[in-house]
C-alpha cells in the first residue's frame, strides 16, 4: 500500500492510504456513519455489516476506504453502478481526522478506480446540498452541473454535522463528467427547455441532436415507481409515454398522499414521446428541475412536483457552477406556484 502525508492547519501530520475493501472494514464503515449521521442515516442498509460485504461482493457497491499507517480506518468512498455509470457515493472522513485535505486525493483515487472499469458512459455524483463541500471536490474533478432532485429527504429525520438550511426536505444535486459517451444521439425536448439543455450538454462536451415535434400518445406507457414511505417521496421512471400516461400518474399520486409527499419523475427524452408528456405532465403540477444525461443508453428528463412541500431554492448552498441551474429551476417552480395559486 502506498501511503501520503498530509497536514492540517496547525501542523501535525498523518500518514494514510486509500485503497479497496475487505470485508473486516464493513464493521469500519458502520463506525464511520454513525459518527457522522447518528442512527438517522437515510441509508438503512448501511447500517448492517453484513449487507455492505453482500454488496461488495455483488459488485453493486464497490467500497473503498482511508486507513491510517496504524491501521484505523477513518474514511470510505463508495462506487454504486448508475445505468452504464458509476457513481460516488457515500464519502464519509472522521470529525477526528477532517480539515486535512483528505478528500480531493480520496475522491482522485477512486475516479481514477472507475477509469480502470470497463464500459463506463461517465462520472456521476448526488450530493445532498446543505453544504457545498462534495461539489467543489467534484467541479475539480471536472464533474458538471446538471440537475437537482428536490424535496427527497425529511430534514427533521436526517441528522448531519453541518449547518442546516430552512428546507422541510433537503434537495439533492447532480453532478456528471463524460466517460466512454461522447454521443447522446436525438434527444426530444420541448422548445422552451432547448437553451438549457444546450448549455448542460455543451458544457459535458458530448454530441447530441435536439428535436422538438409532440407526438400522439399511443399504446401503453412503460413506468416504473419507487416510493420511500418514510421520507415520503416517490420516483417515477417513464421509459416510454403512452395513452394512459396521465391516468397512470393520477392513480400514483392518489396511492401516497402523505402530508410531505413529494413525487420526482425522470422522463425518457430518447423517446419521442418524451415532448408530449413532458406537456401533459406540466399540467398536473410538475416543473423542470434539469437533466441527468450519458449515464445509461437513455436521455433523461427530471421534473418534480411538490406538492404541498415549498422549495427554499435561495436556502442551498450551492457552488458557482450550480448558480445558472438554481436561477432557471427556480423560476420554473414560481411559475408552477404562480400557475397553482390562479387555479
Amino acid at each position: 500500500m502506498e501511503f501520503m502525508t498530509l497536514k492540517n492547519i496547525e501542523g501535525k501530520e498523518i500518514s494514510v492510504c486509500f485503497r479497496k475493501f475487505q470485508p473486516s472494514d464493513a464493521t469500519e464503515i458502520v463506525k464511520l456513519i454513525r459518527d457522522e449521521y447518528g442512527e438517522k442515516y437515510h441509508k438503512r442498509r448501511l447500517y448492517d455489516p453484513d449487507y455492505i460485504i453482500q454488496q461488495n461482493e455483488l459488485g453493486d457497491l464497490k467500497f473503498h476506504v482511508a486507513e491510517l499507517d496504524g491501521g484505523e480506518v477513518i474514511g470510505c468512498l463508495a462506487l454504486k453502478r448508475e445505468g452504464t455509470a458509476y457513481s460516488i457515493a457515500t464519502g464519509i472522513i472522521l470529525k477526528h481526522y477532517r480539515r486535512y485535505g483528505m478528500f480531493f486525493p480520496f475522491a482522485k483515487y477512486i475516479a481514477a478506480q472507475i477509469r480502470k472499469l470497463e464500459n463506463v458512459s461517465a462520472i456521476y455524483c448526488r450530493m445532498i446540498l446543505y453544504h457545498n463541500v462534495t461539489q467543489k471536490l467534484m467541479a475539480r474533478l471536472g464533474l458538471k452541473a446538471c440537475a437537482f432532485v428536490p424535496s427527497l429527504i425529511l430534514a427533521d429525520k436526517f441528522q448531519h454535522s453541518y449547518d442546516r438550511d430552512d428546507n422541510l426536505k433537503l434537495t439533492l444535486g447532480i453532478m456528471i463528467r463524460k466517460a466512454s459517451k461522447h454521443n447522446a444521439g436525438k434527444i426530444y425536448l420541448p422548445v422552451e427547455q432547448i437553451k438549457i439543455a444546450q448549455d448542460i450538454y455543451n458544457s459535458l462536451k458530448v454530441k447530441y441532436e435536439i428535436d422538438s415535434a409532440e407526438n400522439i400518445l399511443a399504446d401503453k406507457s412503460k413506468i416504473s415507481v419507487d416510493n420511500d414511505a418514510v421520507q415520503q417521496n416517490c420516483t417515477i421512471a417513464i421509459d416510454f409515454a403512452g395513452a394512459d400516461l396521465i391516468n397512470q400518474i393520477r392513480a400514483v399520486h392518489d396511492k401516497f398522499s402523505g402530508t410531505y409527499q413529494t413525487f420526482n419523475i425522470f422522463l425518457n427524452i430518447s423517446d419521442k414521446s418524451a415532448v408530449t408528456a413532458y406537456n401533459e405532465l406540466i399540467k398536473l403540477g410538475y416543473f423542470f428541475t434539469g437533466l441527468n444525461p450519458i449515464c445509461s443508453d437513455k436521455e433523461i428528463m427530471i421534473l418534480h412536483n411538490p406538492r404541498n412541500v415549498p422549495i427554499k431554492f435561495d436556502e442551498l448552498k450551492l457552488i458557482n457552477e450550480f448558480e445558472f441551474l438554481r436561477e432557471y429551476v427556480k423560476k420554473m417552480y414560481e411559475s408552477r406556484c404562480l400557475i397553482e395559486k390562479n387555479q
